[in-house]
């Protein structure tokens, strides 16, 4: 049953360029980082004295932590909007496949798929330290969870895939830009930007970077967003 859903997701994919922009958007901010940023590096040194050196755990954020939830749950979102539209999860519903299998299916996509692009992206760019692999890995599964409140999100609040859309942009902001100001506060002012949830990913990959105790963070994170998903996935189950 599951492979009969991949089979439909990349056939789906394959027709729709909103979608496959998507999902390459985030080998194109890989790239980004990579290529351009010695050369960027030294006219900042030049003209401004600073070195951008250190603040790579910041740029890695902002450009790939941070935006492979939206991306990932984004991903998620539309293509179940698409098949509400289309009538396909009602079918499901008189189908041997149980609804409960297409969320599991839709979560641990979303999940798997923000993990590696997070693992993938950050090492690309050739600034990740080794010892930081394992925990931007567990990092990722953090983000995980965060693209599934985007992916609820979505399914709960949009009418349609135009709304979907609209919703994603909006999140962007939020979720992939707000959690960059606590990078230069004190550490008890970080604590109140908590509520936005991808706070938590930004927070522990920091610590990691920096080879620092991380795990609290993660769990702290972890605990949260399971806390928001349930609502939100009670809220969604009336609308499939």
């Amino acid at each position: 049953m599951t492979r009969a859903l991949v089979g439909k997701d990349l056939r789906g994919l394959l027709r729709e360029p909103l979608l496959i922009g998507l999902l390459i958007a985030p080998v194109a901010w890989t790239l980004m980082v990579r290529l351009p940023l010695p050369a960027v590096s030294v006219m900042v040194r030049e003209r401004f004295g600073l070195e951008l050196g250190d603040y790579h755990a910041l740029i890695l954020t902002g450009f790939l932590v941070l935006t492979a939830p939206v991306v990932t749950g984004g991903l998620a979102g539309l293509m179940a909007l698409d098949e509400r539209d289309e009538g396909t999860l009602q079918a499901l519903r008189v189908s041997p496949l149980p609804m409960s299998v297409y969320v599991r299916y839709r979560a641990g996509a979303a999940l798997v798929l923000t993990t590696v692009i997070t693992l993938l992206t950050t090492w690309g760019t050739g600034l990740l330290p080794a010892a930081a692999v394992p925990g931007t890995l567990l990092v990722g599964v953090l983000g995980g969870s965060c693209a599934l409140l985007v992916a609820l999100l979505l399914l709960g609040f949009a009418g349609n895939k135009v709304e979907g859309v609209a919703i994603i942009r909006a999140l962007g902001l939020l979720l992939a830009g707000v959690p960059l100001v606590p990078y230069f506060l004190d550490p008890a002012w970080q604590w109140p930007f908590g509520i936005v949830p991808t706070y938590w990913p930004s927070k522990t990959f920091w610590v990691v970077f920096d080879g620092g105790t991380w795990w609290p963070y993660l769990a702290i994170g972890l605990a949260y967003n399971a806390l928001l998903v349930w609502p939100l996935y009670r809220r969604v189950r009336g609308h499939l």
